[in-house]
């Protein structure tokens, strides 16, 4: 467990060197950034330290690891990742093409870029950011495994991709669901005014003015039964490997494109039809033509 002798959540005093290489005493910011006033015990620390893996030590709560090993209809399942609405409209995606910008110039010139141009998006650059975000991209011989672009603790890929297209060629106006295994979207309902997209974040025209934004989830117990509560962290993780993909397929793009981290939760679950619970809303990816094309 953490040292908790001194109050948990102020750090002592730091000695550091000035510039004339006298050491001095750091300001302590504790009660500037609130740490003073978090109670004990605290939540999220009490997650962190749950969430540790220790050498020699093993969750005896975490059983689904040794299931997996010998559970062939379990491993089989497992490569299956995906939520599916089968009865619902399914429209294929064009291939990706994501052109010939090299990575170097697309690292160096990424930005968050908040403004977005008039016009709709390409229904062929929406295929590409949710290929180069979480598509798939290989698959290992002789089993079902697939592989998608983004990195995820044992292969289970807990996240779901849901589509707010507002002026995209080629595709209503409506809420989709991403399935990368087929490659497409599944219409699960069309959006008007009532949905209200402006109020699923203090930061309306984020959303209200792009082309389309992804909402992504994650059911956790599709990594929980296996990794307990570390799988937390590998969720969001995950979330952010997702993210960085979409962000810099859209810049390779030439689009307009942001991470928005903060949104209220229970509007954003809502939005999407999930519990906030088994499955709950991690990230907003929204993108558009850039302002000026």
């Amino acid at each position: 467990m953490t040292d908790r002798t001194q109050h948990p959540h102020v750090p002592p005093p730091q000695n550091a060197e000035s510039l004339d290489g006298e050491p001095v005493t750091t300001v302590r910011l504790a009660s500037i950034l609130g740490a003073e006033t978090v109670g004990v015990p605290d939540p999220t620390e009490d997650y962190h330290e749950a969430s540790r893996i220790r050498h020699g030590m093993v969750d005896p709560l975490v059983v689904g690891a040794a299931r997996l090993e010998t559970s062939h209809i379990m491993r089989v399942s497992a490569t299956r990742s995906v939520k599916r609405y089968t009865q619902q409209p399914f429209v294929e995606l064009p291939a990706a093409a994501l052109g010939t910008t090299p990575l170097a110039e697309v690292l160096e010139t990424r930005l968050s870029r908040r403004q977005y141009g008039d016009g709709t998006l390409d229904s062929s650059h929406l295929g590409t950011l949710l290929q180069a975000s979480y598509g798939v991209t290989a698959q290992l011989h002789g089993t079902p495994q697939r592989f998608r672009a983004a990195p995820s603790g044992g292969a289970l890929y807990p996240l779901e991709l849901y589509v707010a297209c507002l002026r995209v060629t080629g595709l209503d106006c409506a809420l989709y669901h991403y399935d990368p295994l087929r490659k497409g979207l599944e219409l699960l309902r069309p959006l008007t005014a009532e949905d209200e997209i402006g109020e699923l974040t203090p930061y309306p025209a984020l959303l209200t003015e792009s082309a389309v934004f992804v909402l992504v989830t994650a059911m956790f117990w599709r990594s929980r039964f296996k990794y307990g509560a570390r799988s937390y962290r590998f969720s969001l993780l995950e979330a952010g490997h997702v993210a960085q993909n979409f962000l810099l397929a859209a810049e390779a793009l030439g689009l307009a494109a942001t991470p928005v981290g903060g949104f209220y939760d229970d509007r954003v679950d809502q939005f999407v039809g999930v519990d906030g619970l088994f499955e709950s809303s991690l990230y907003l990816l929204p993108a558009g033509r850039r302002a000026g094309t």
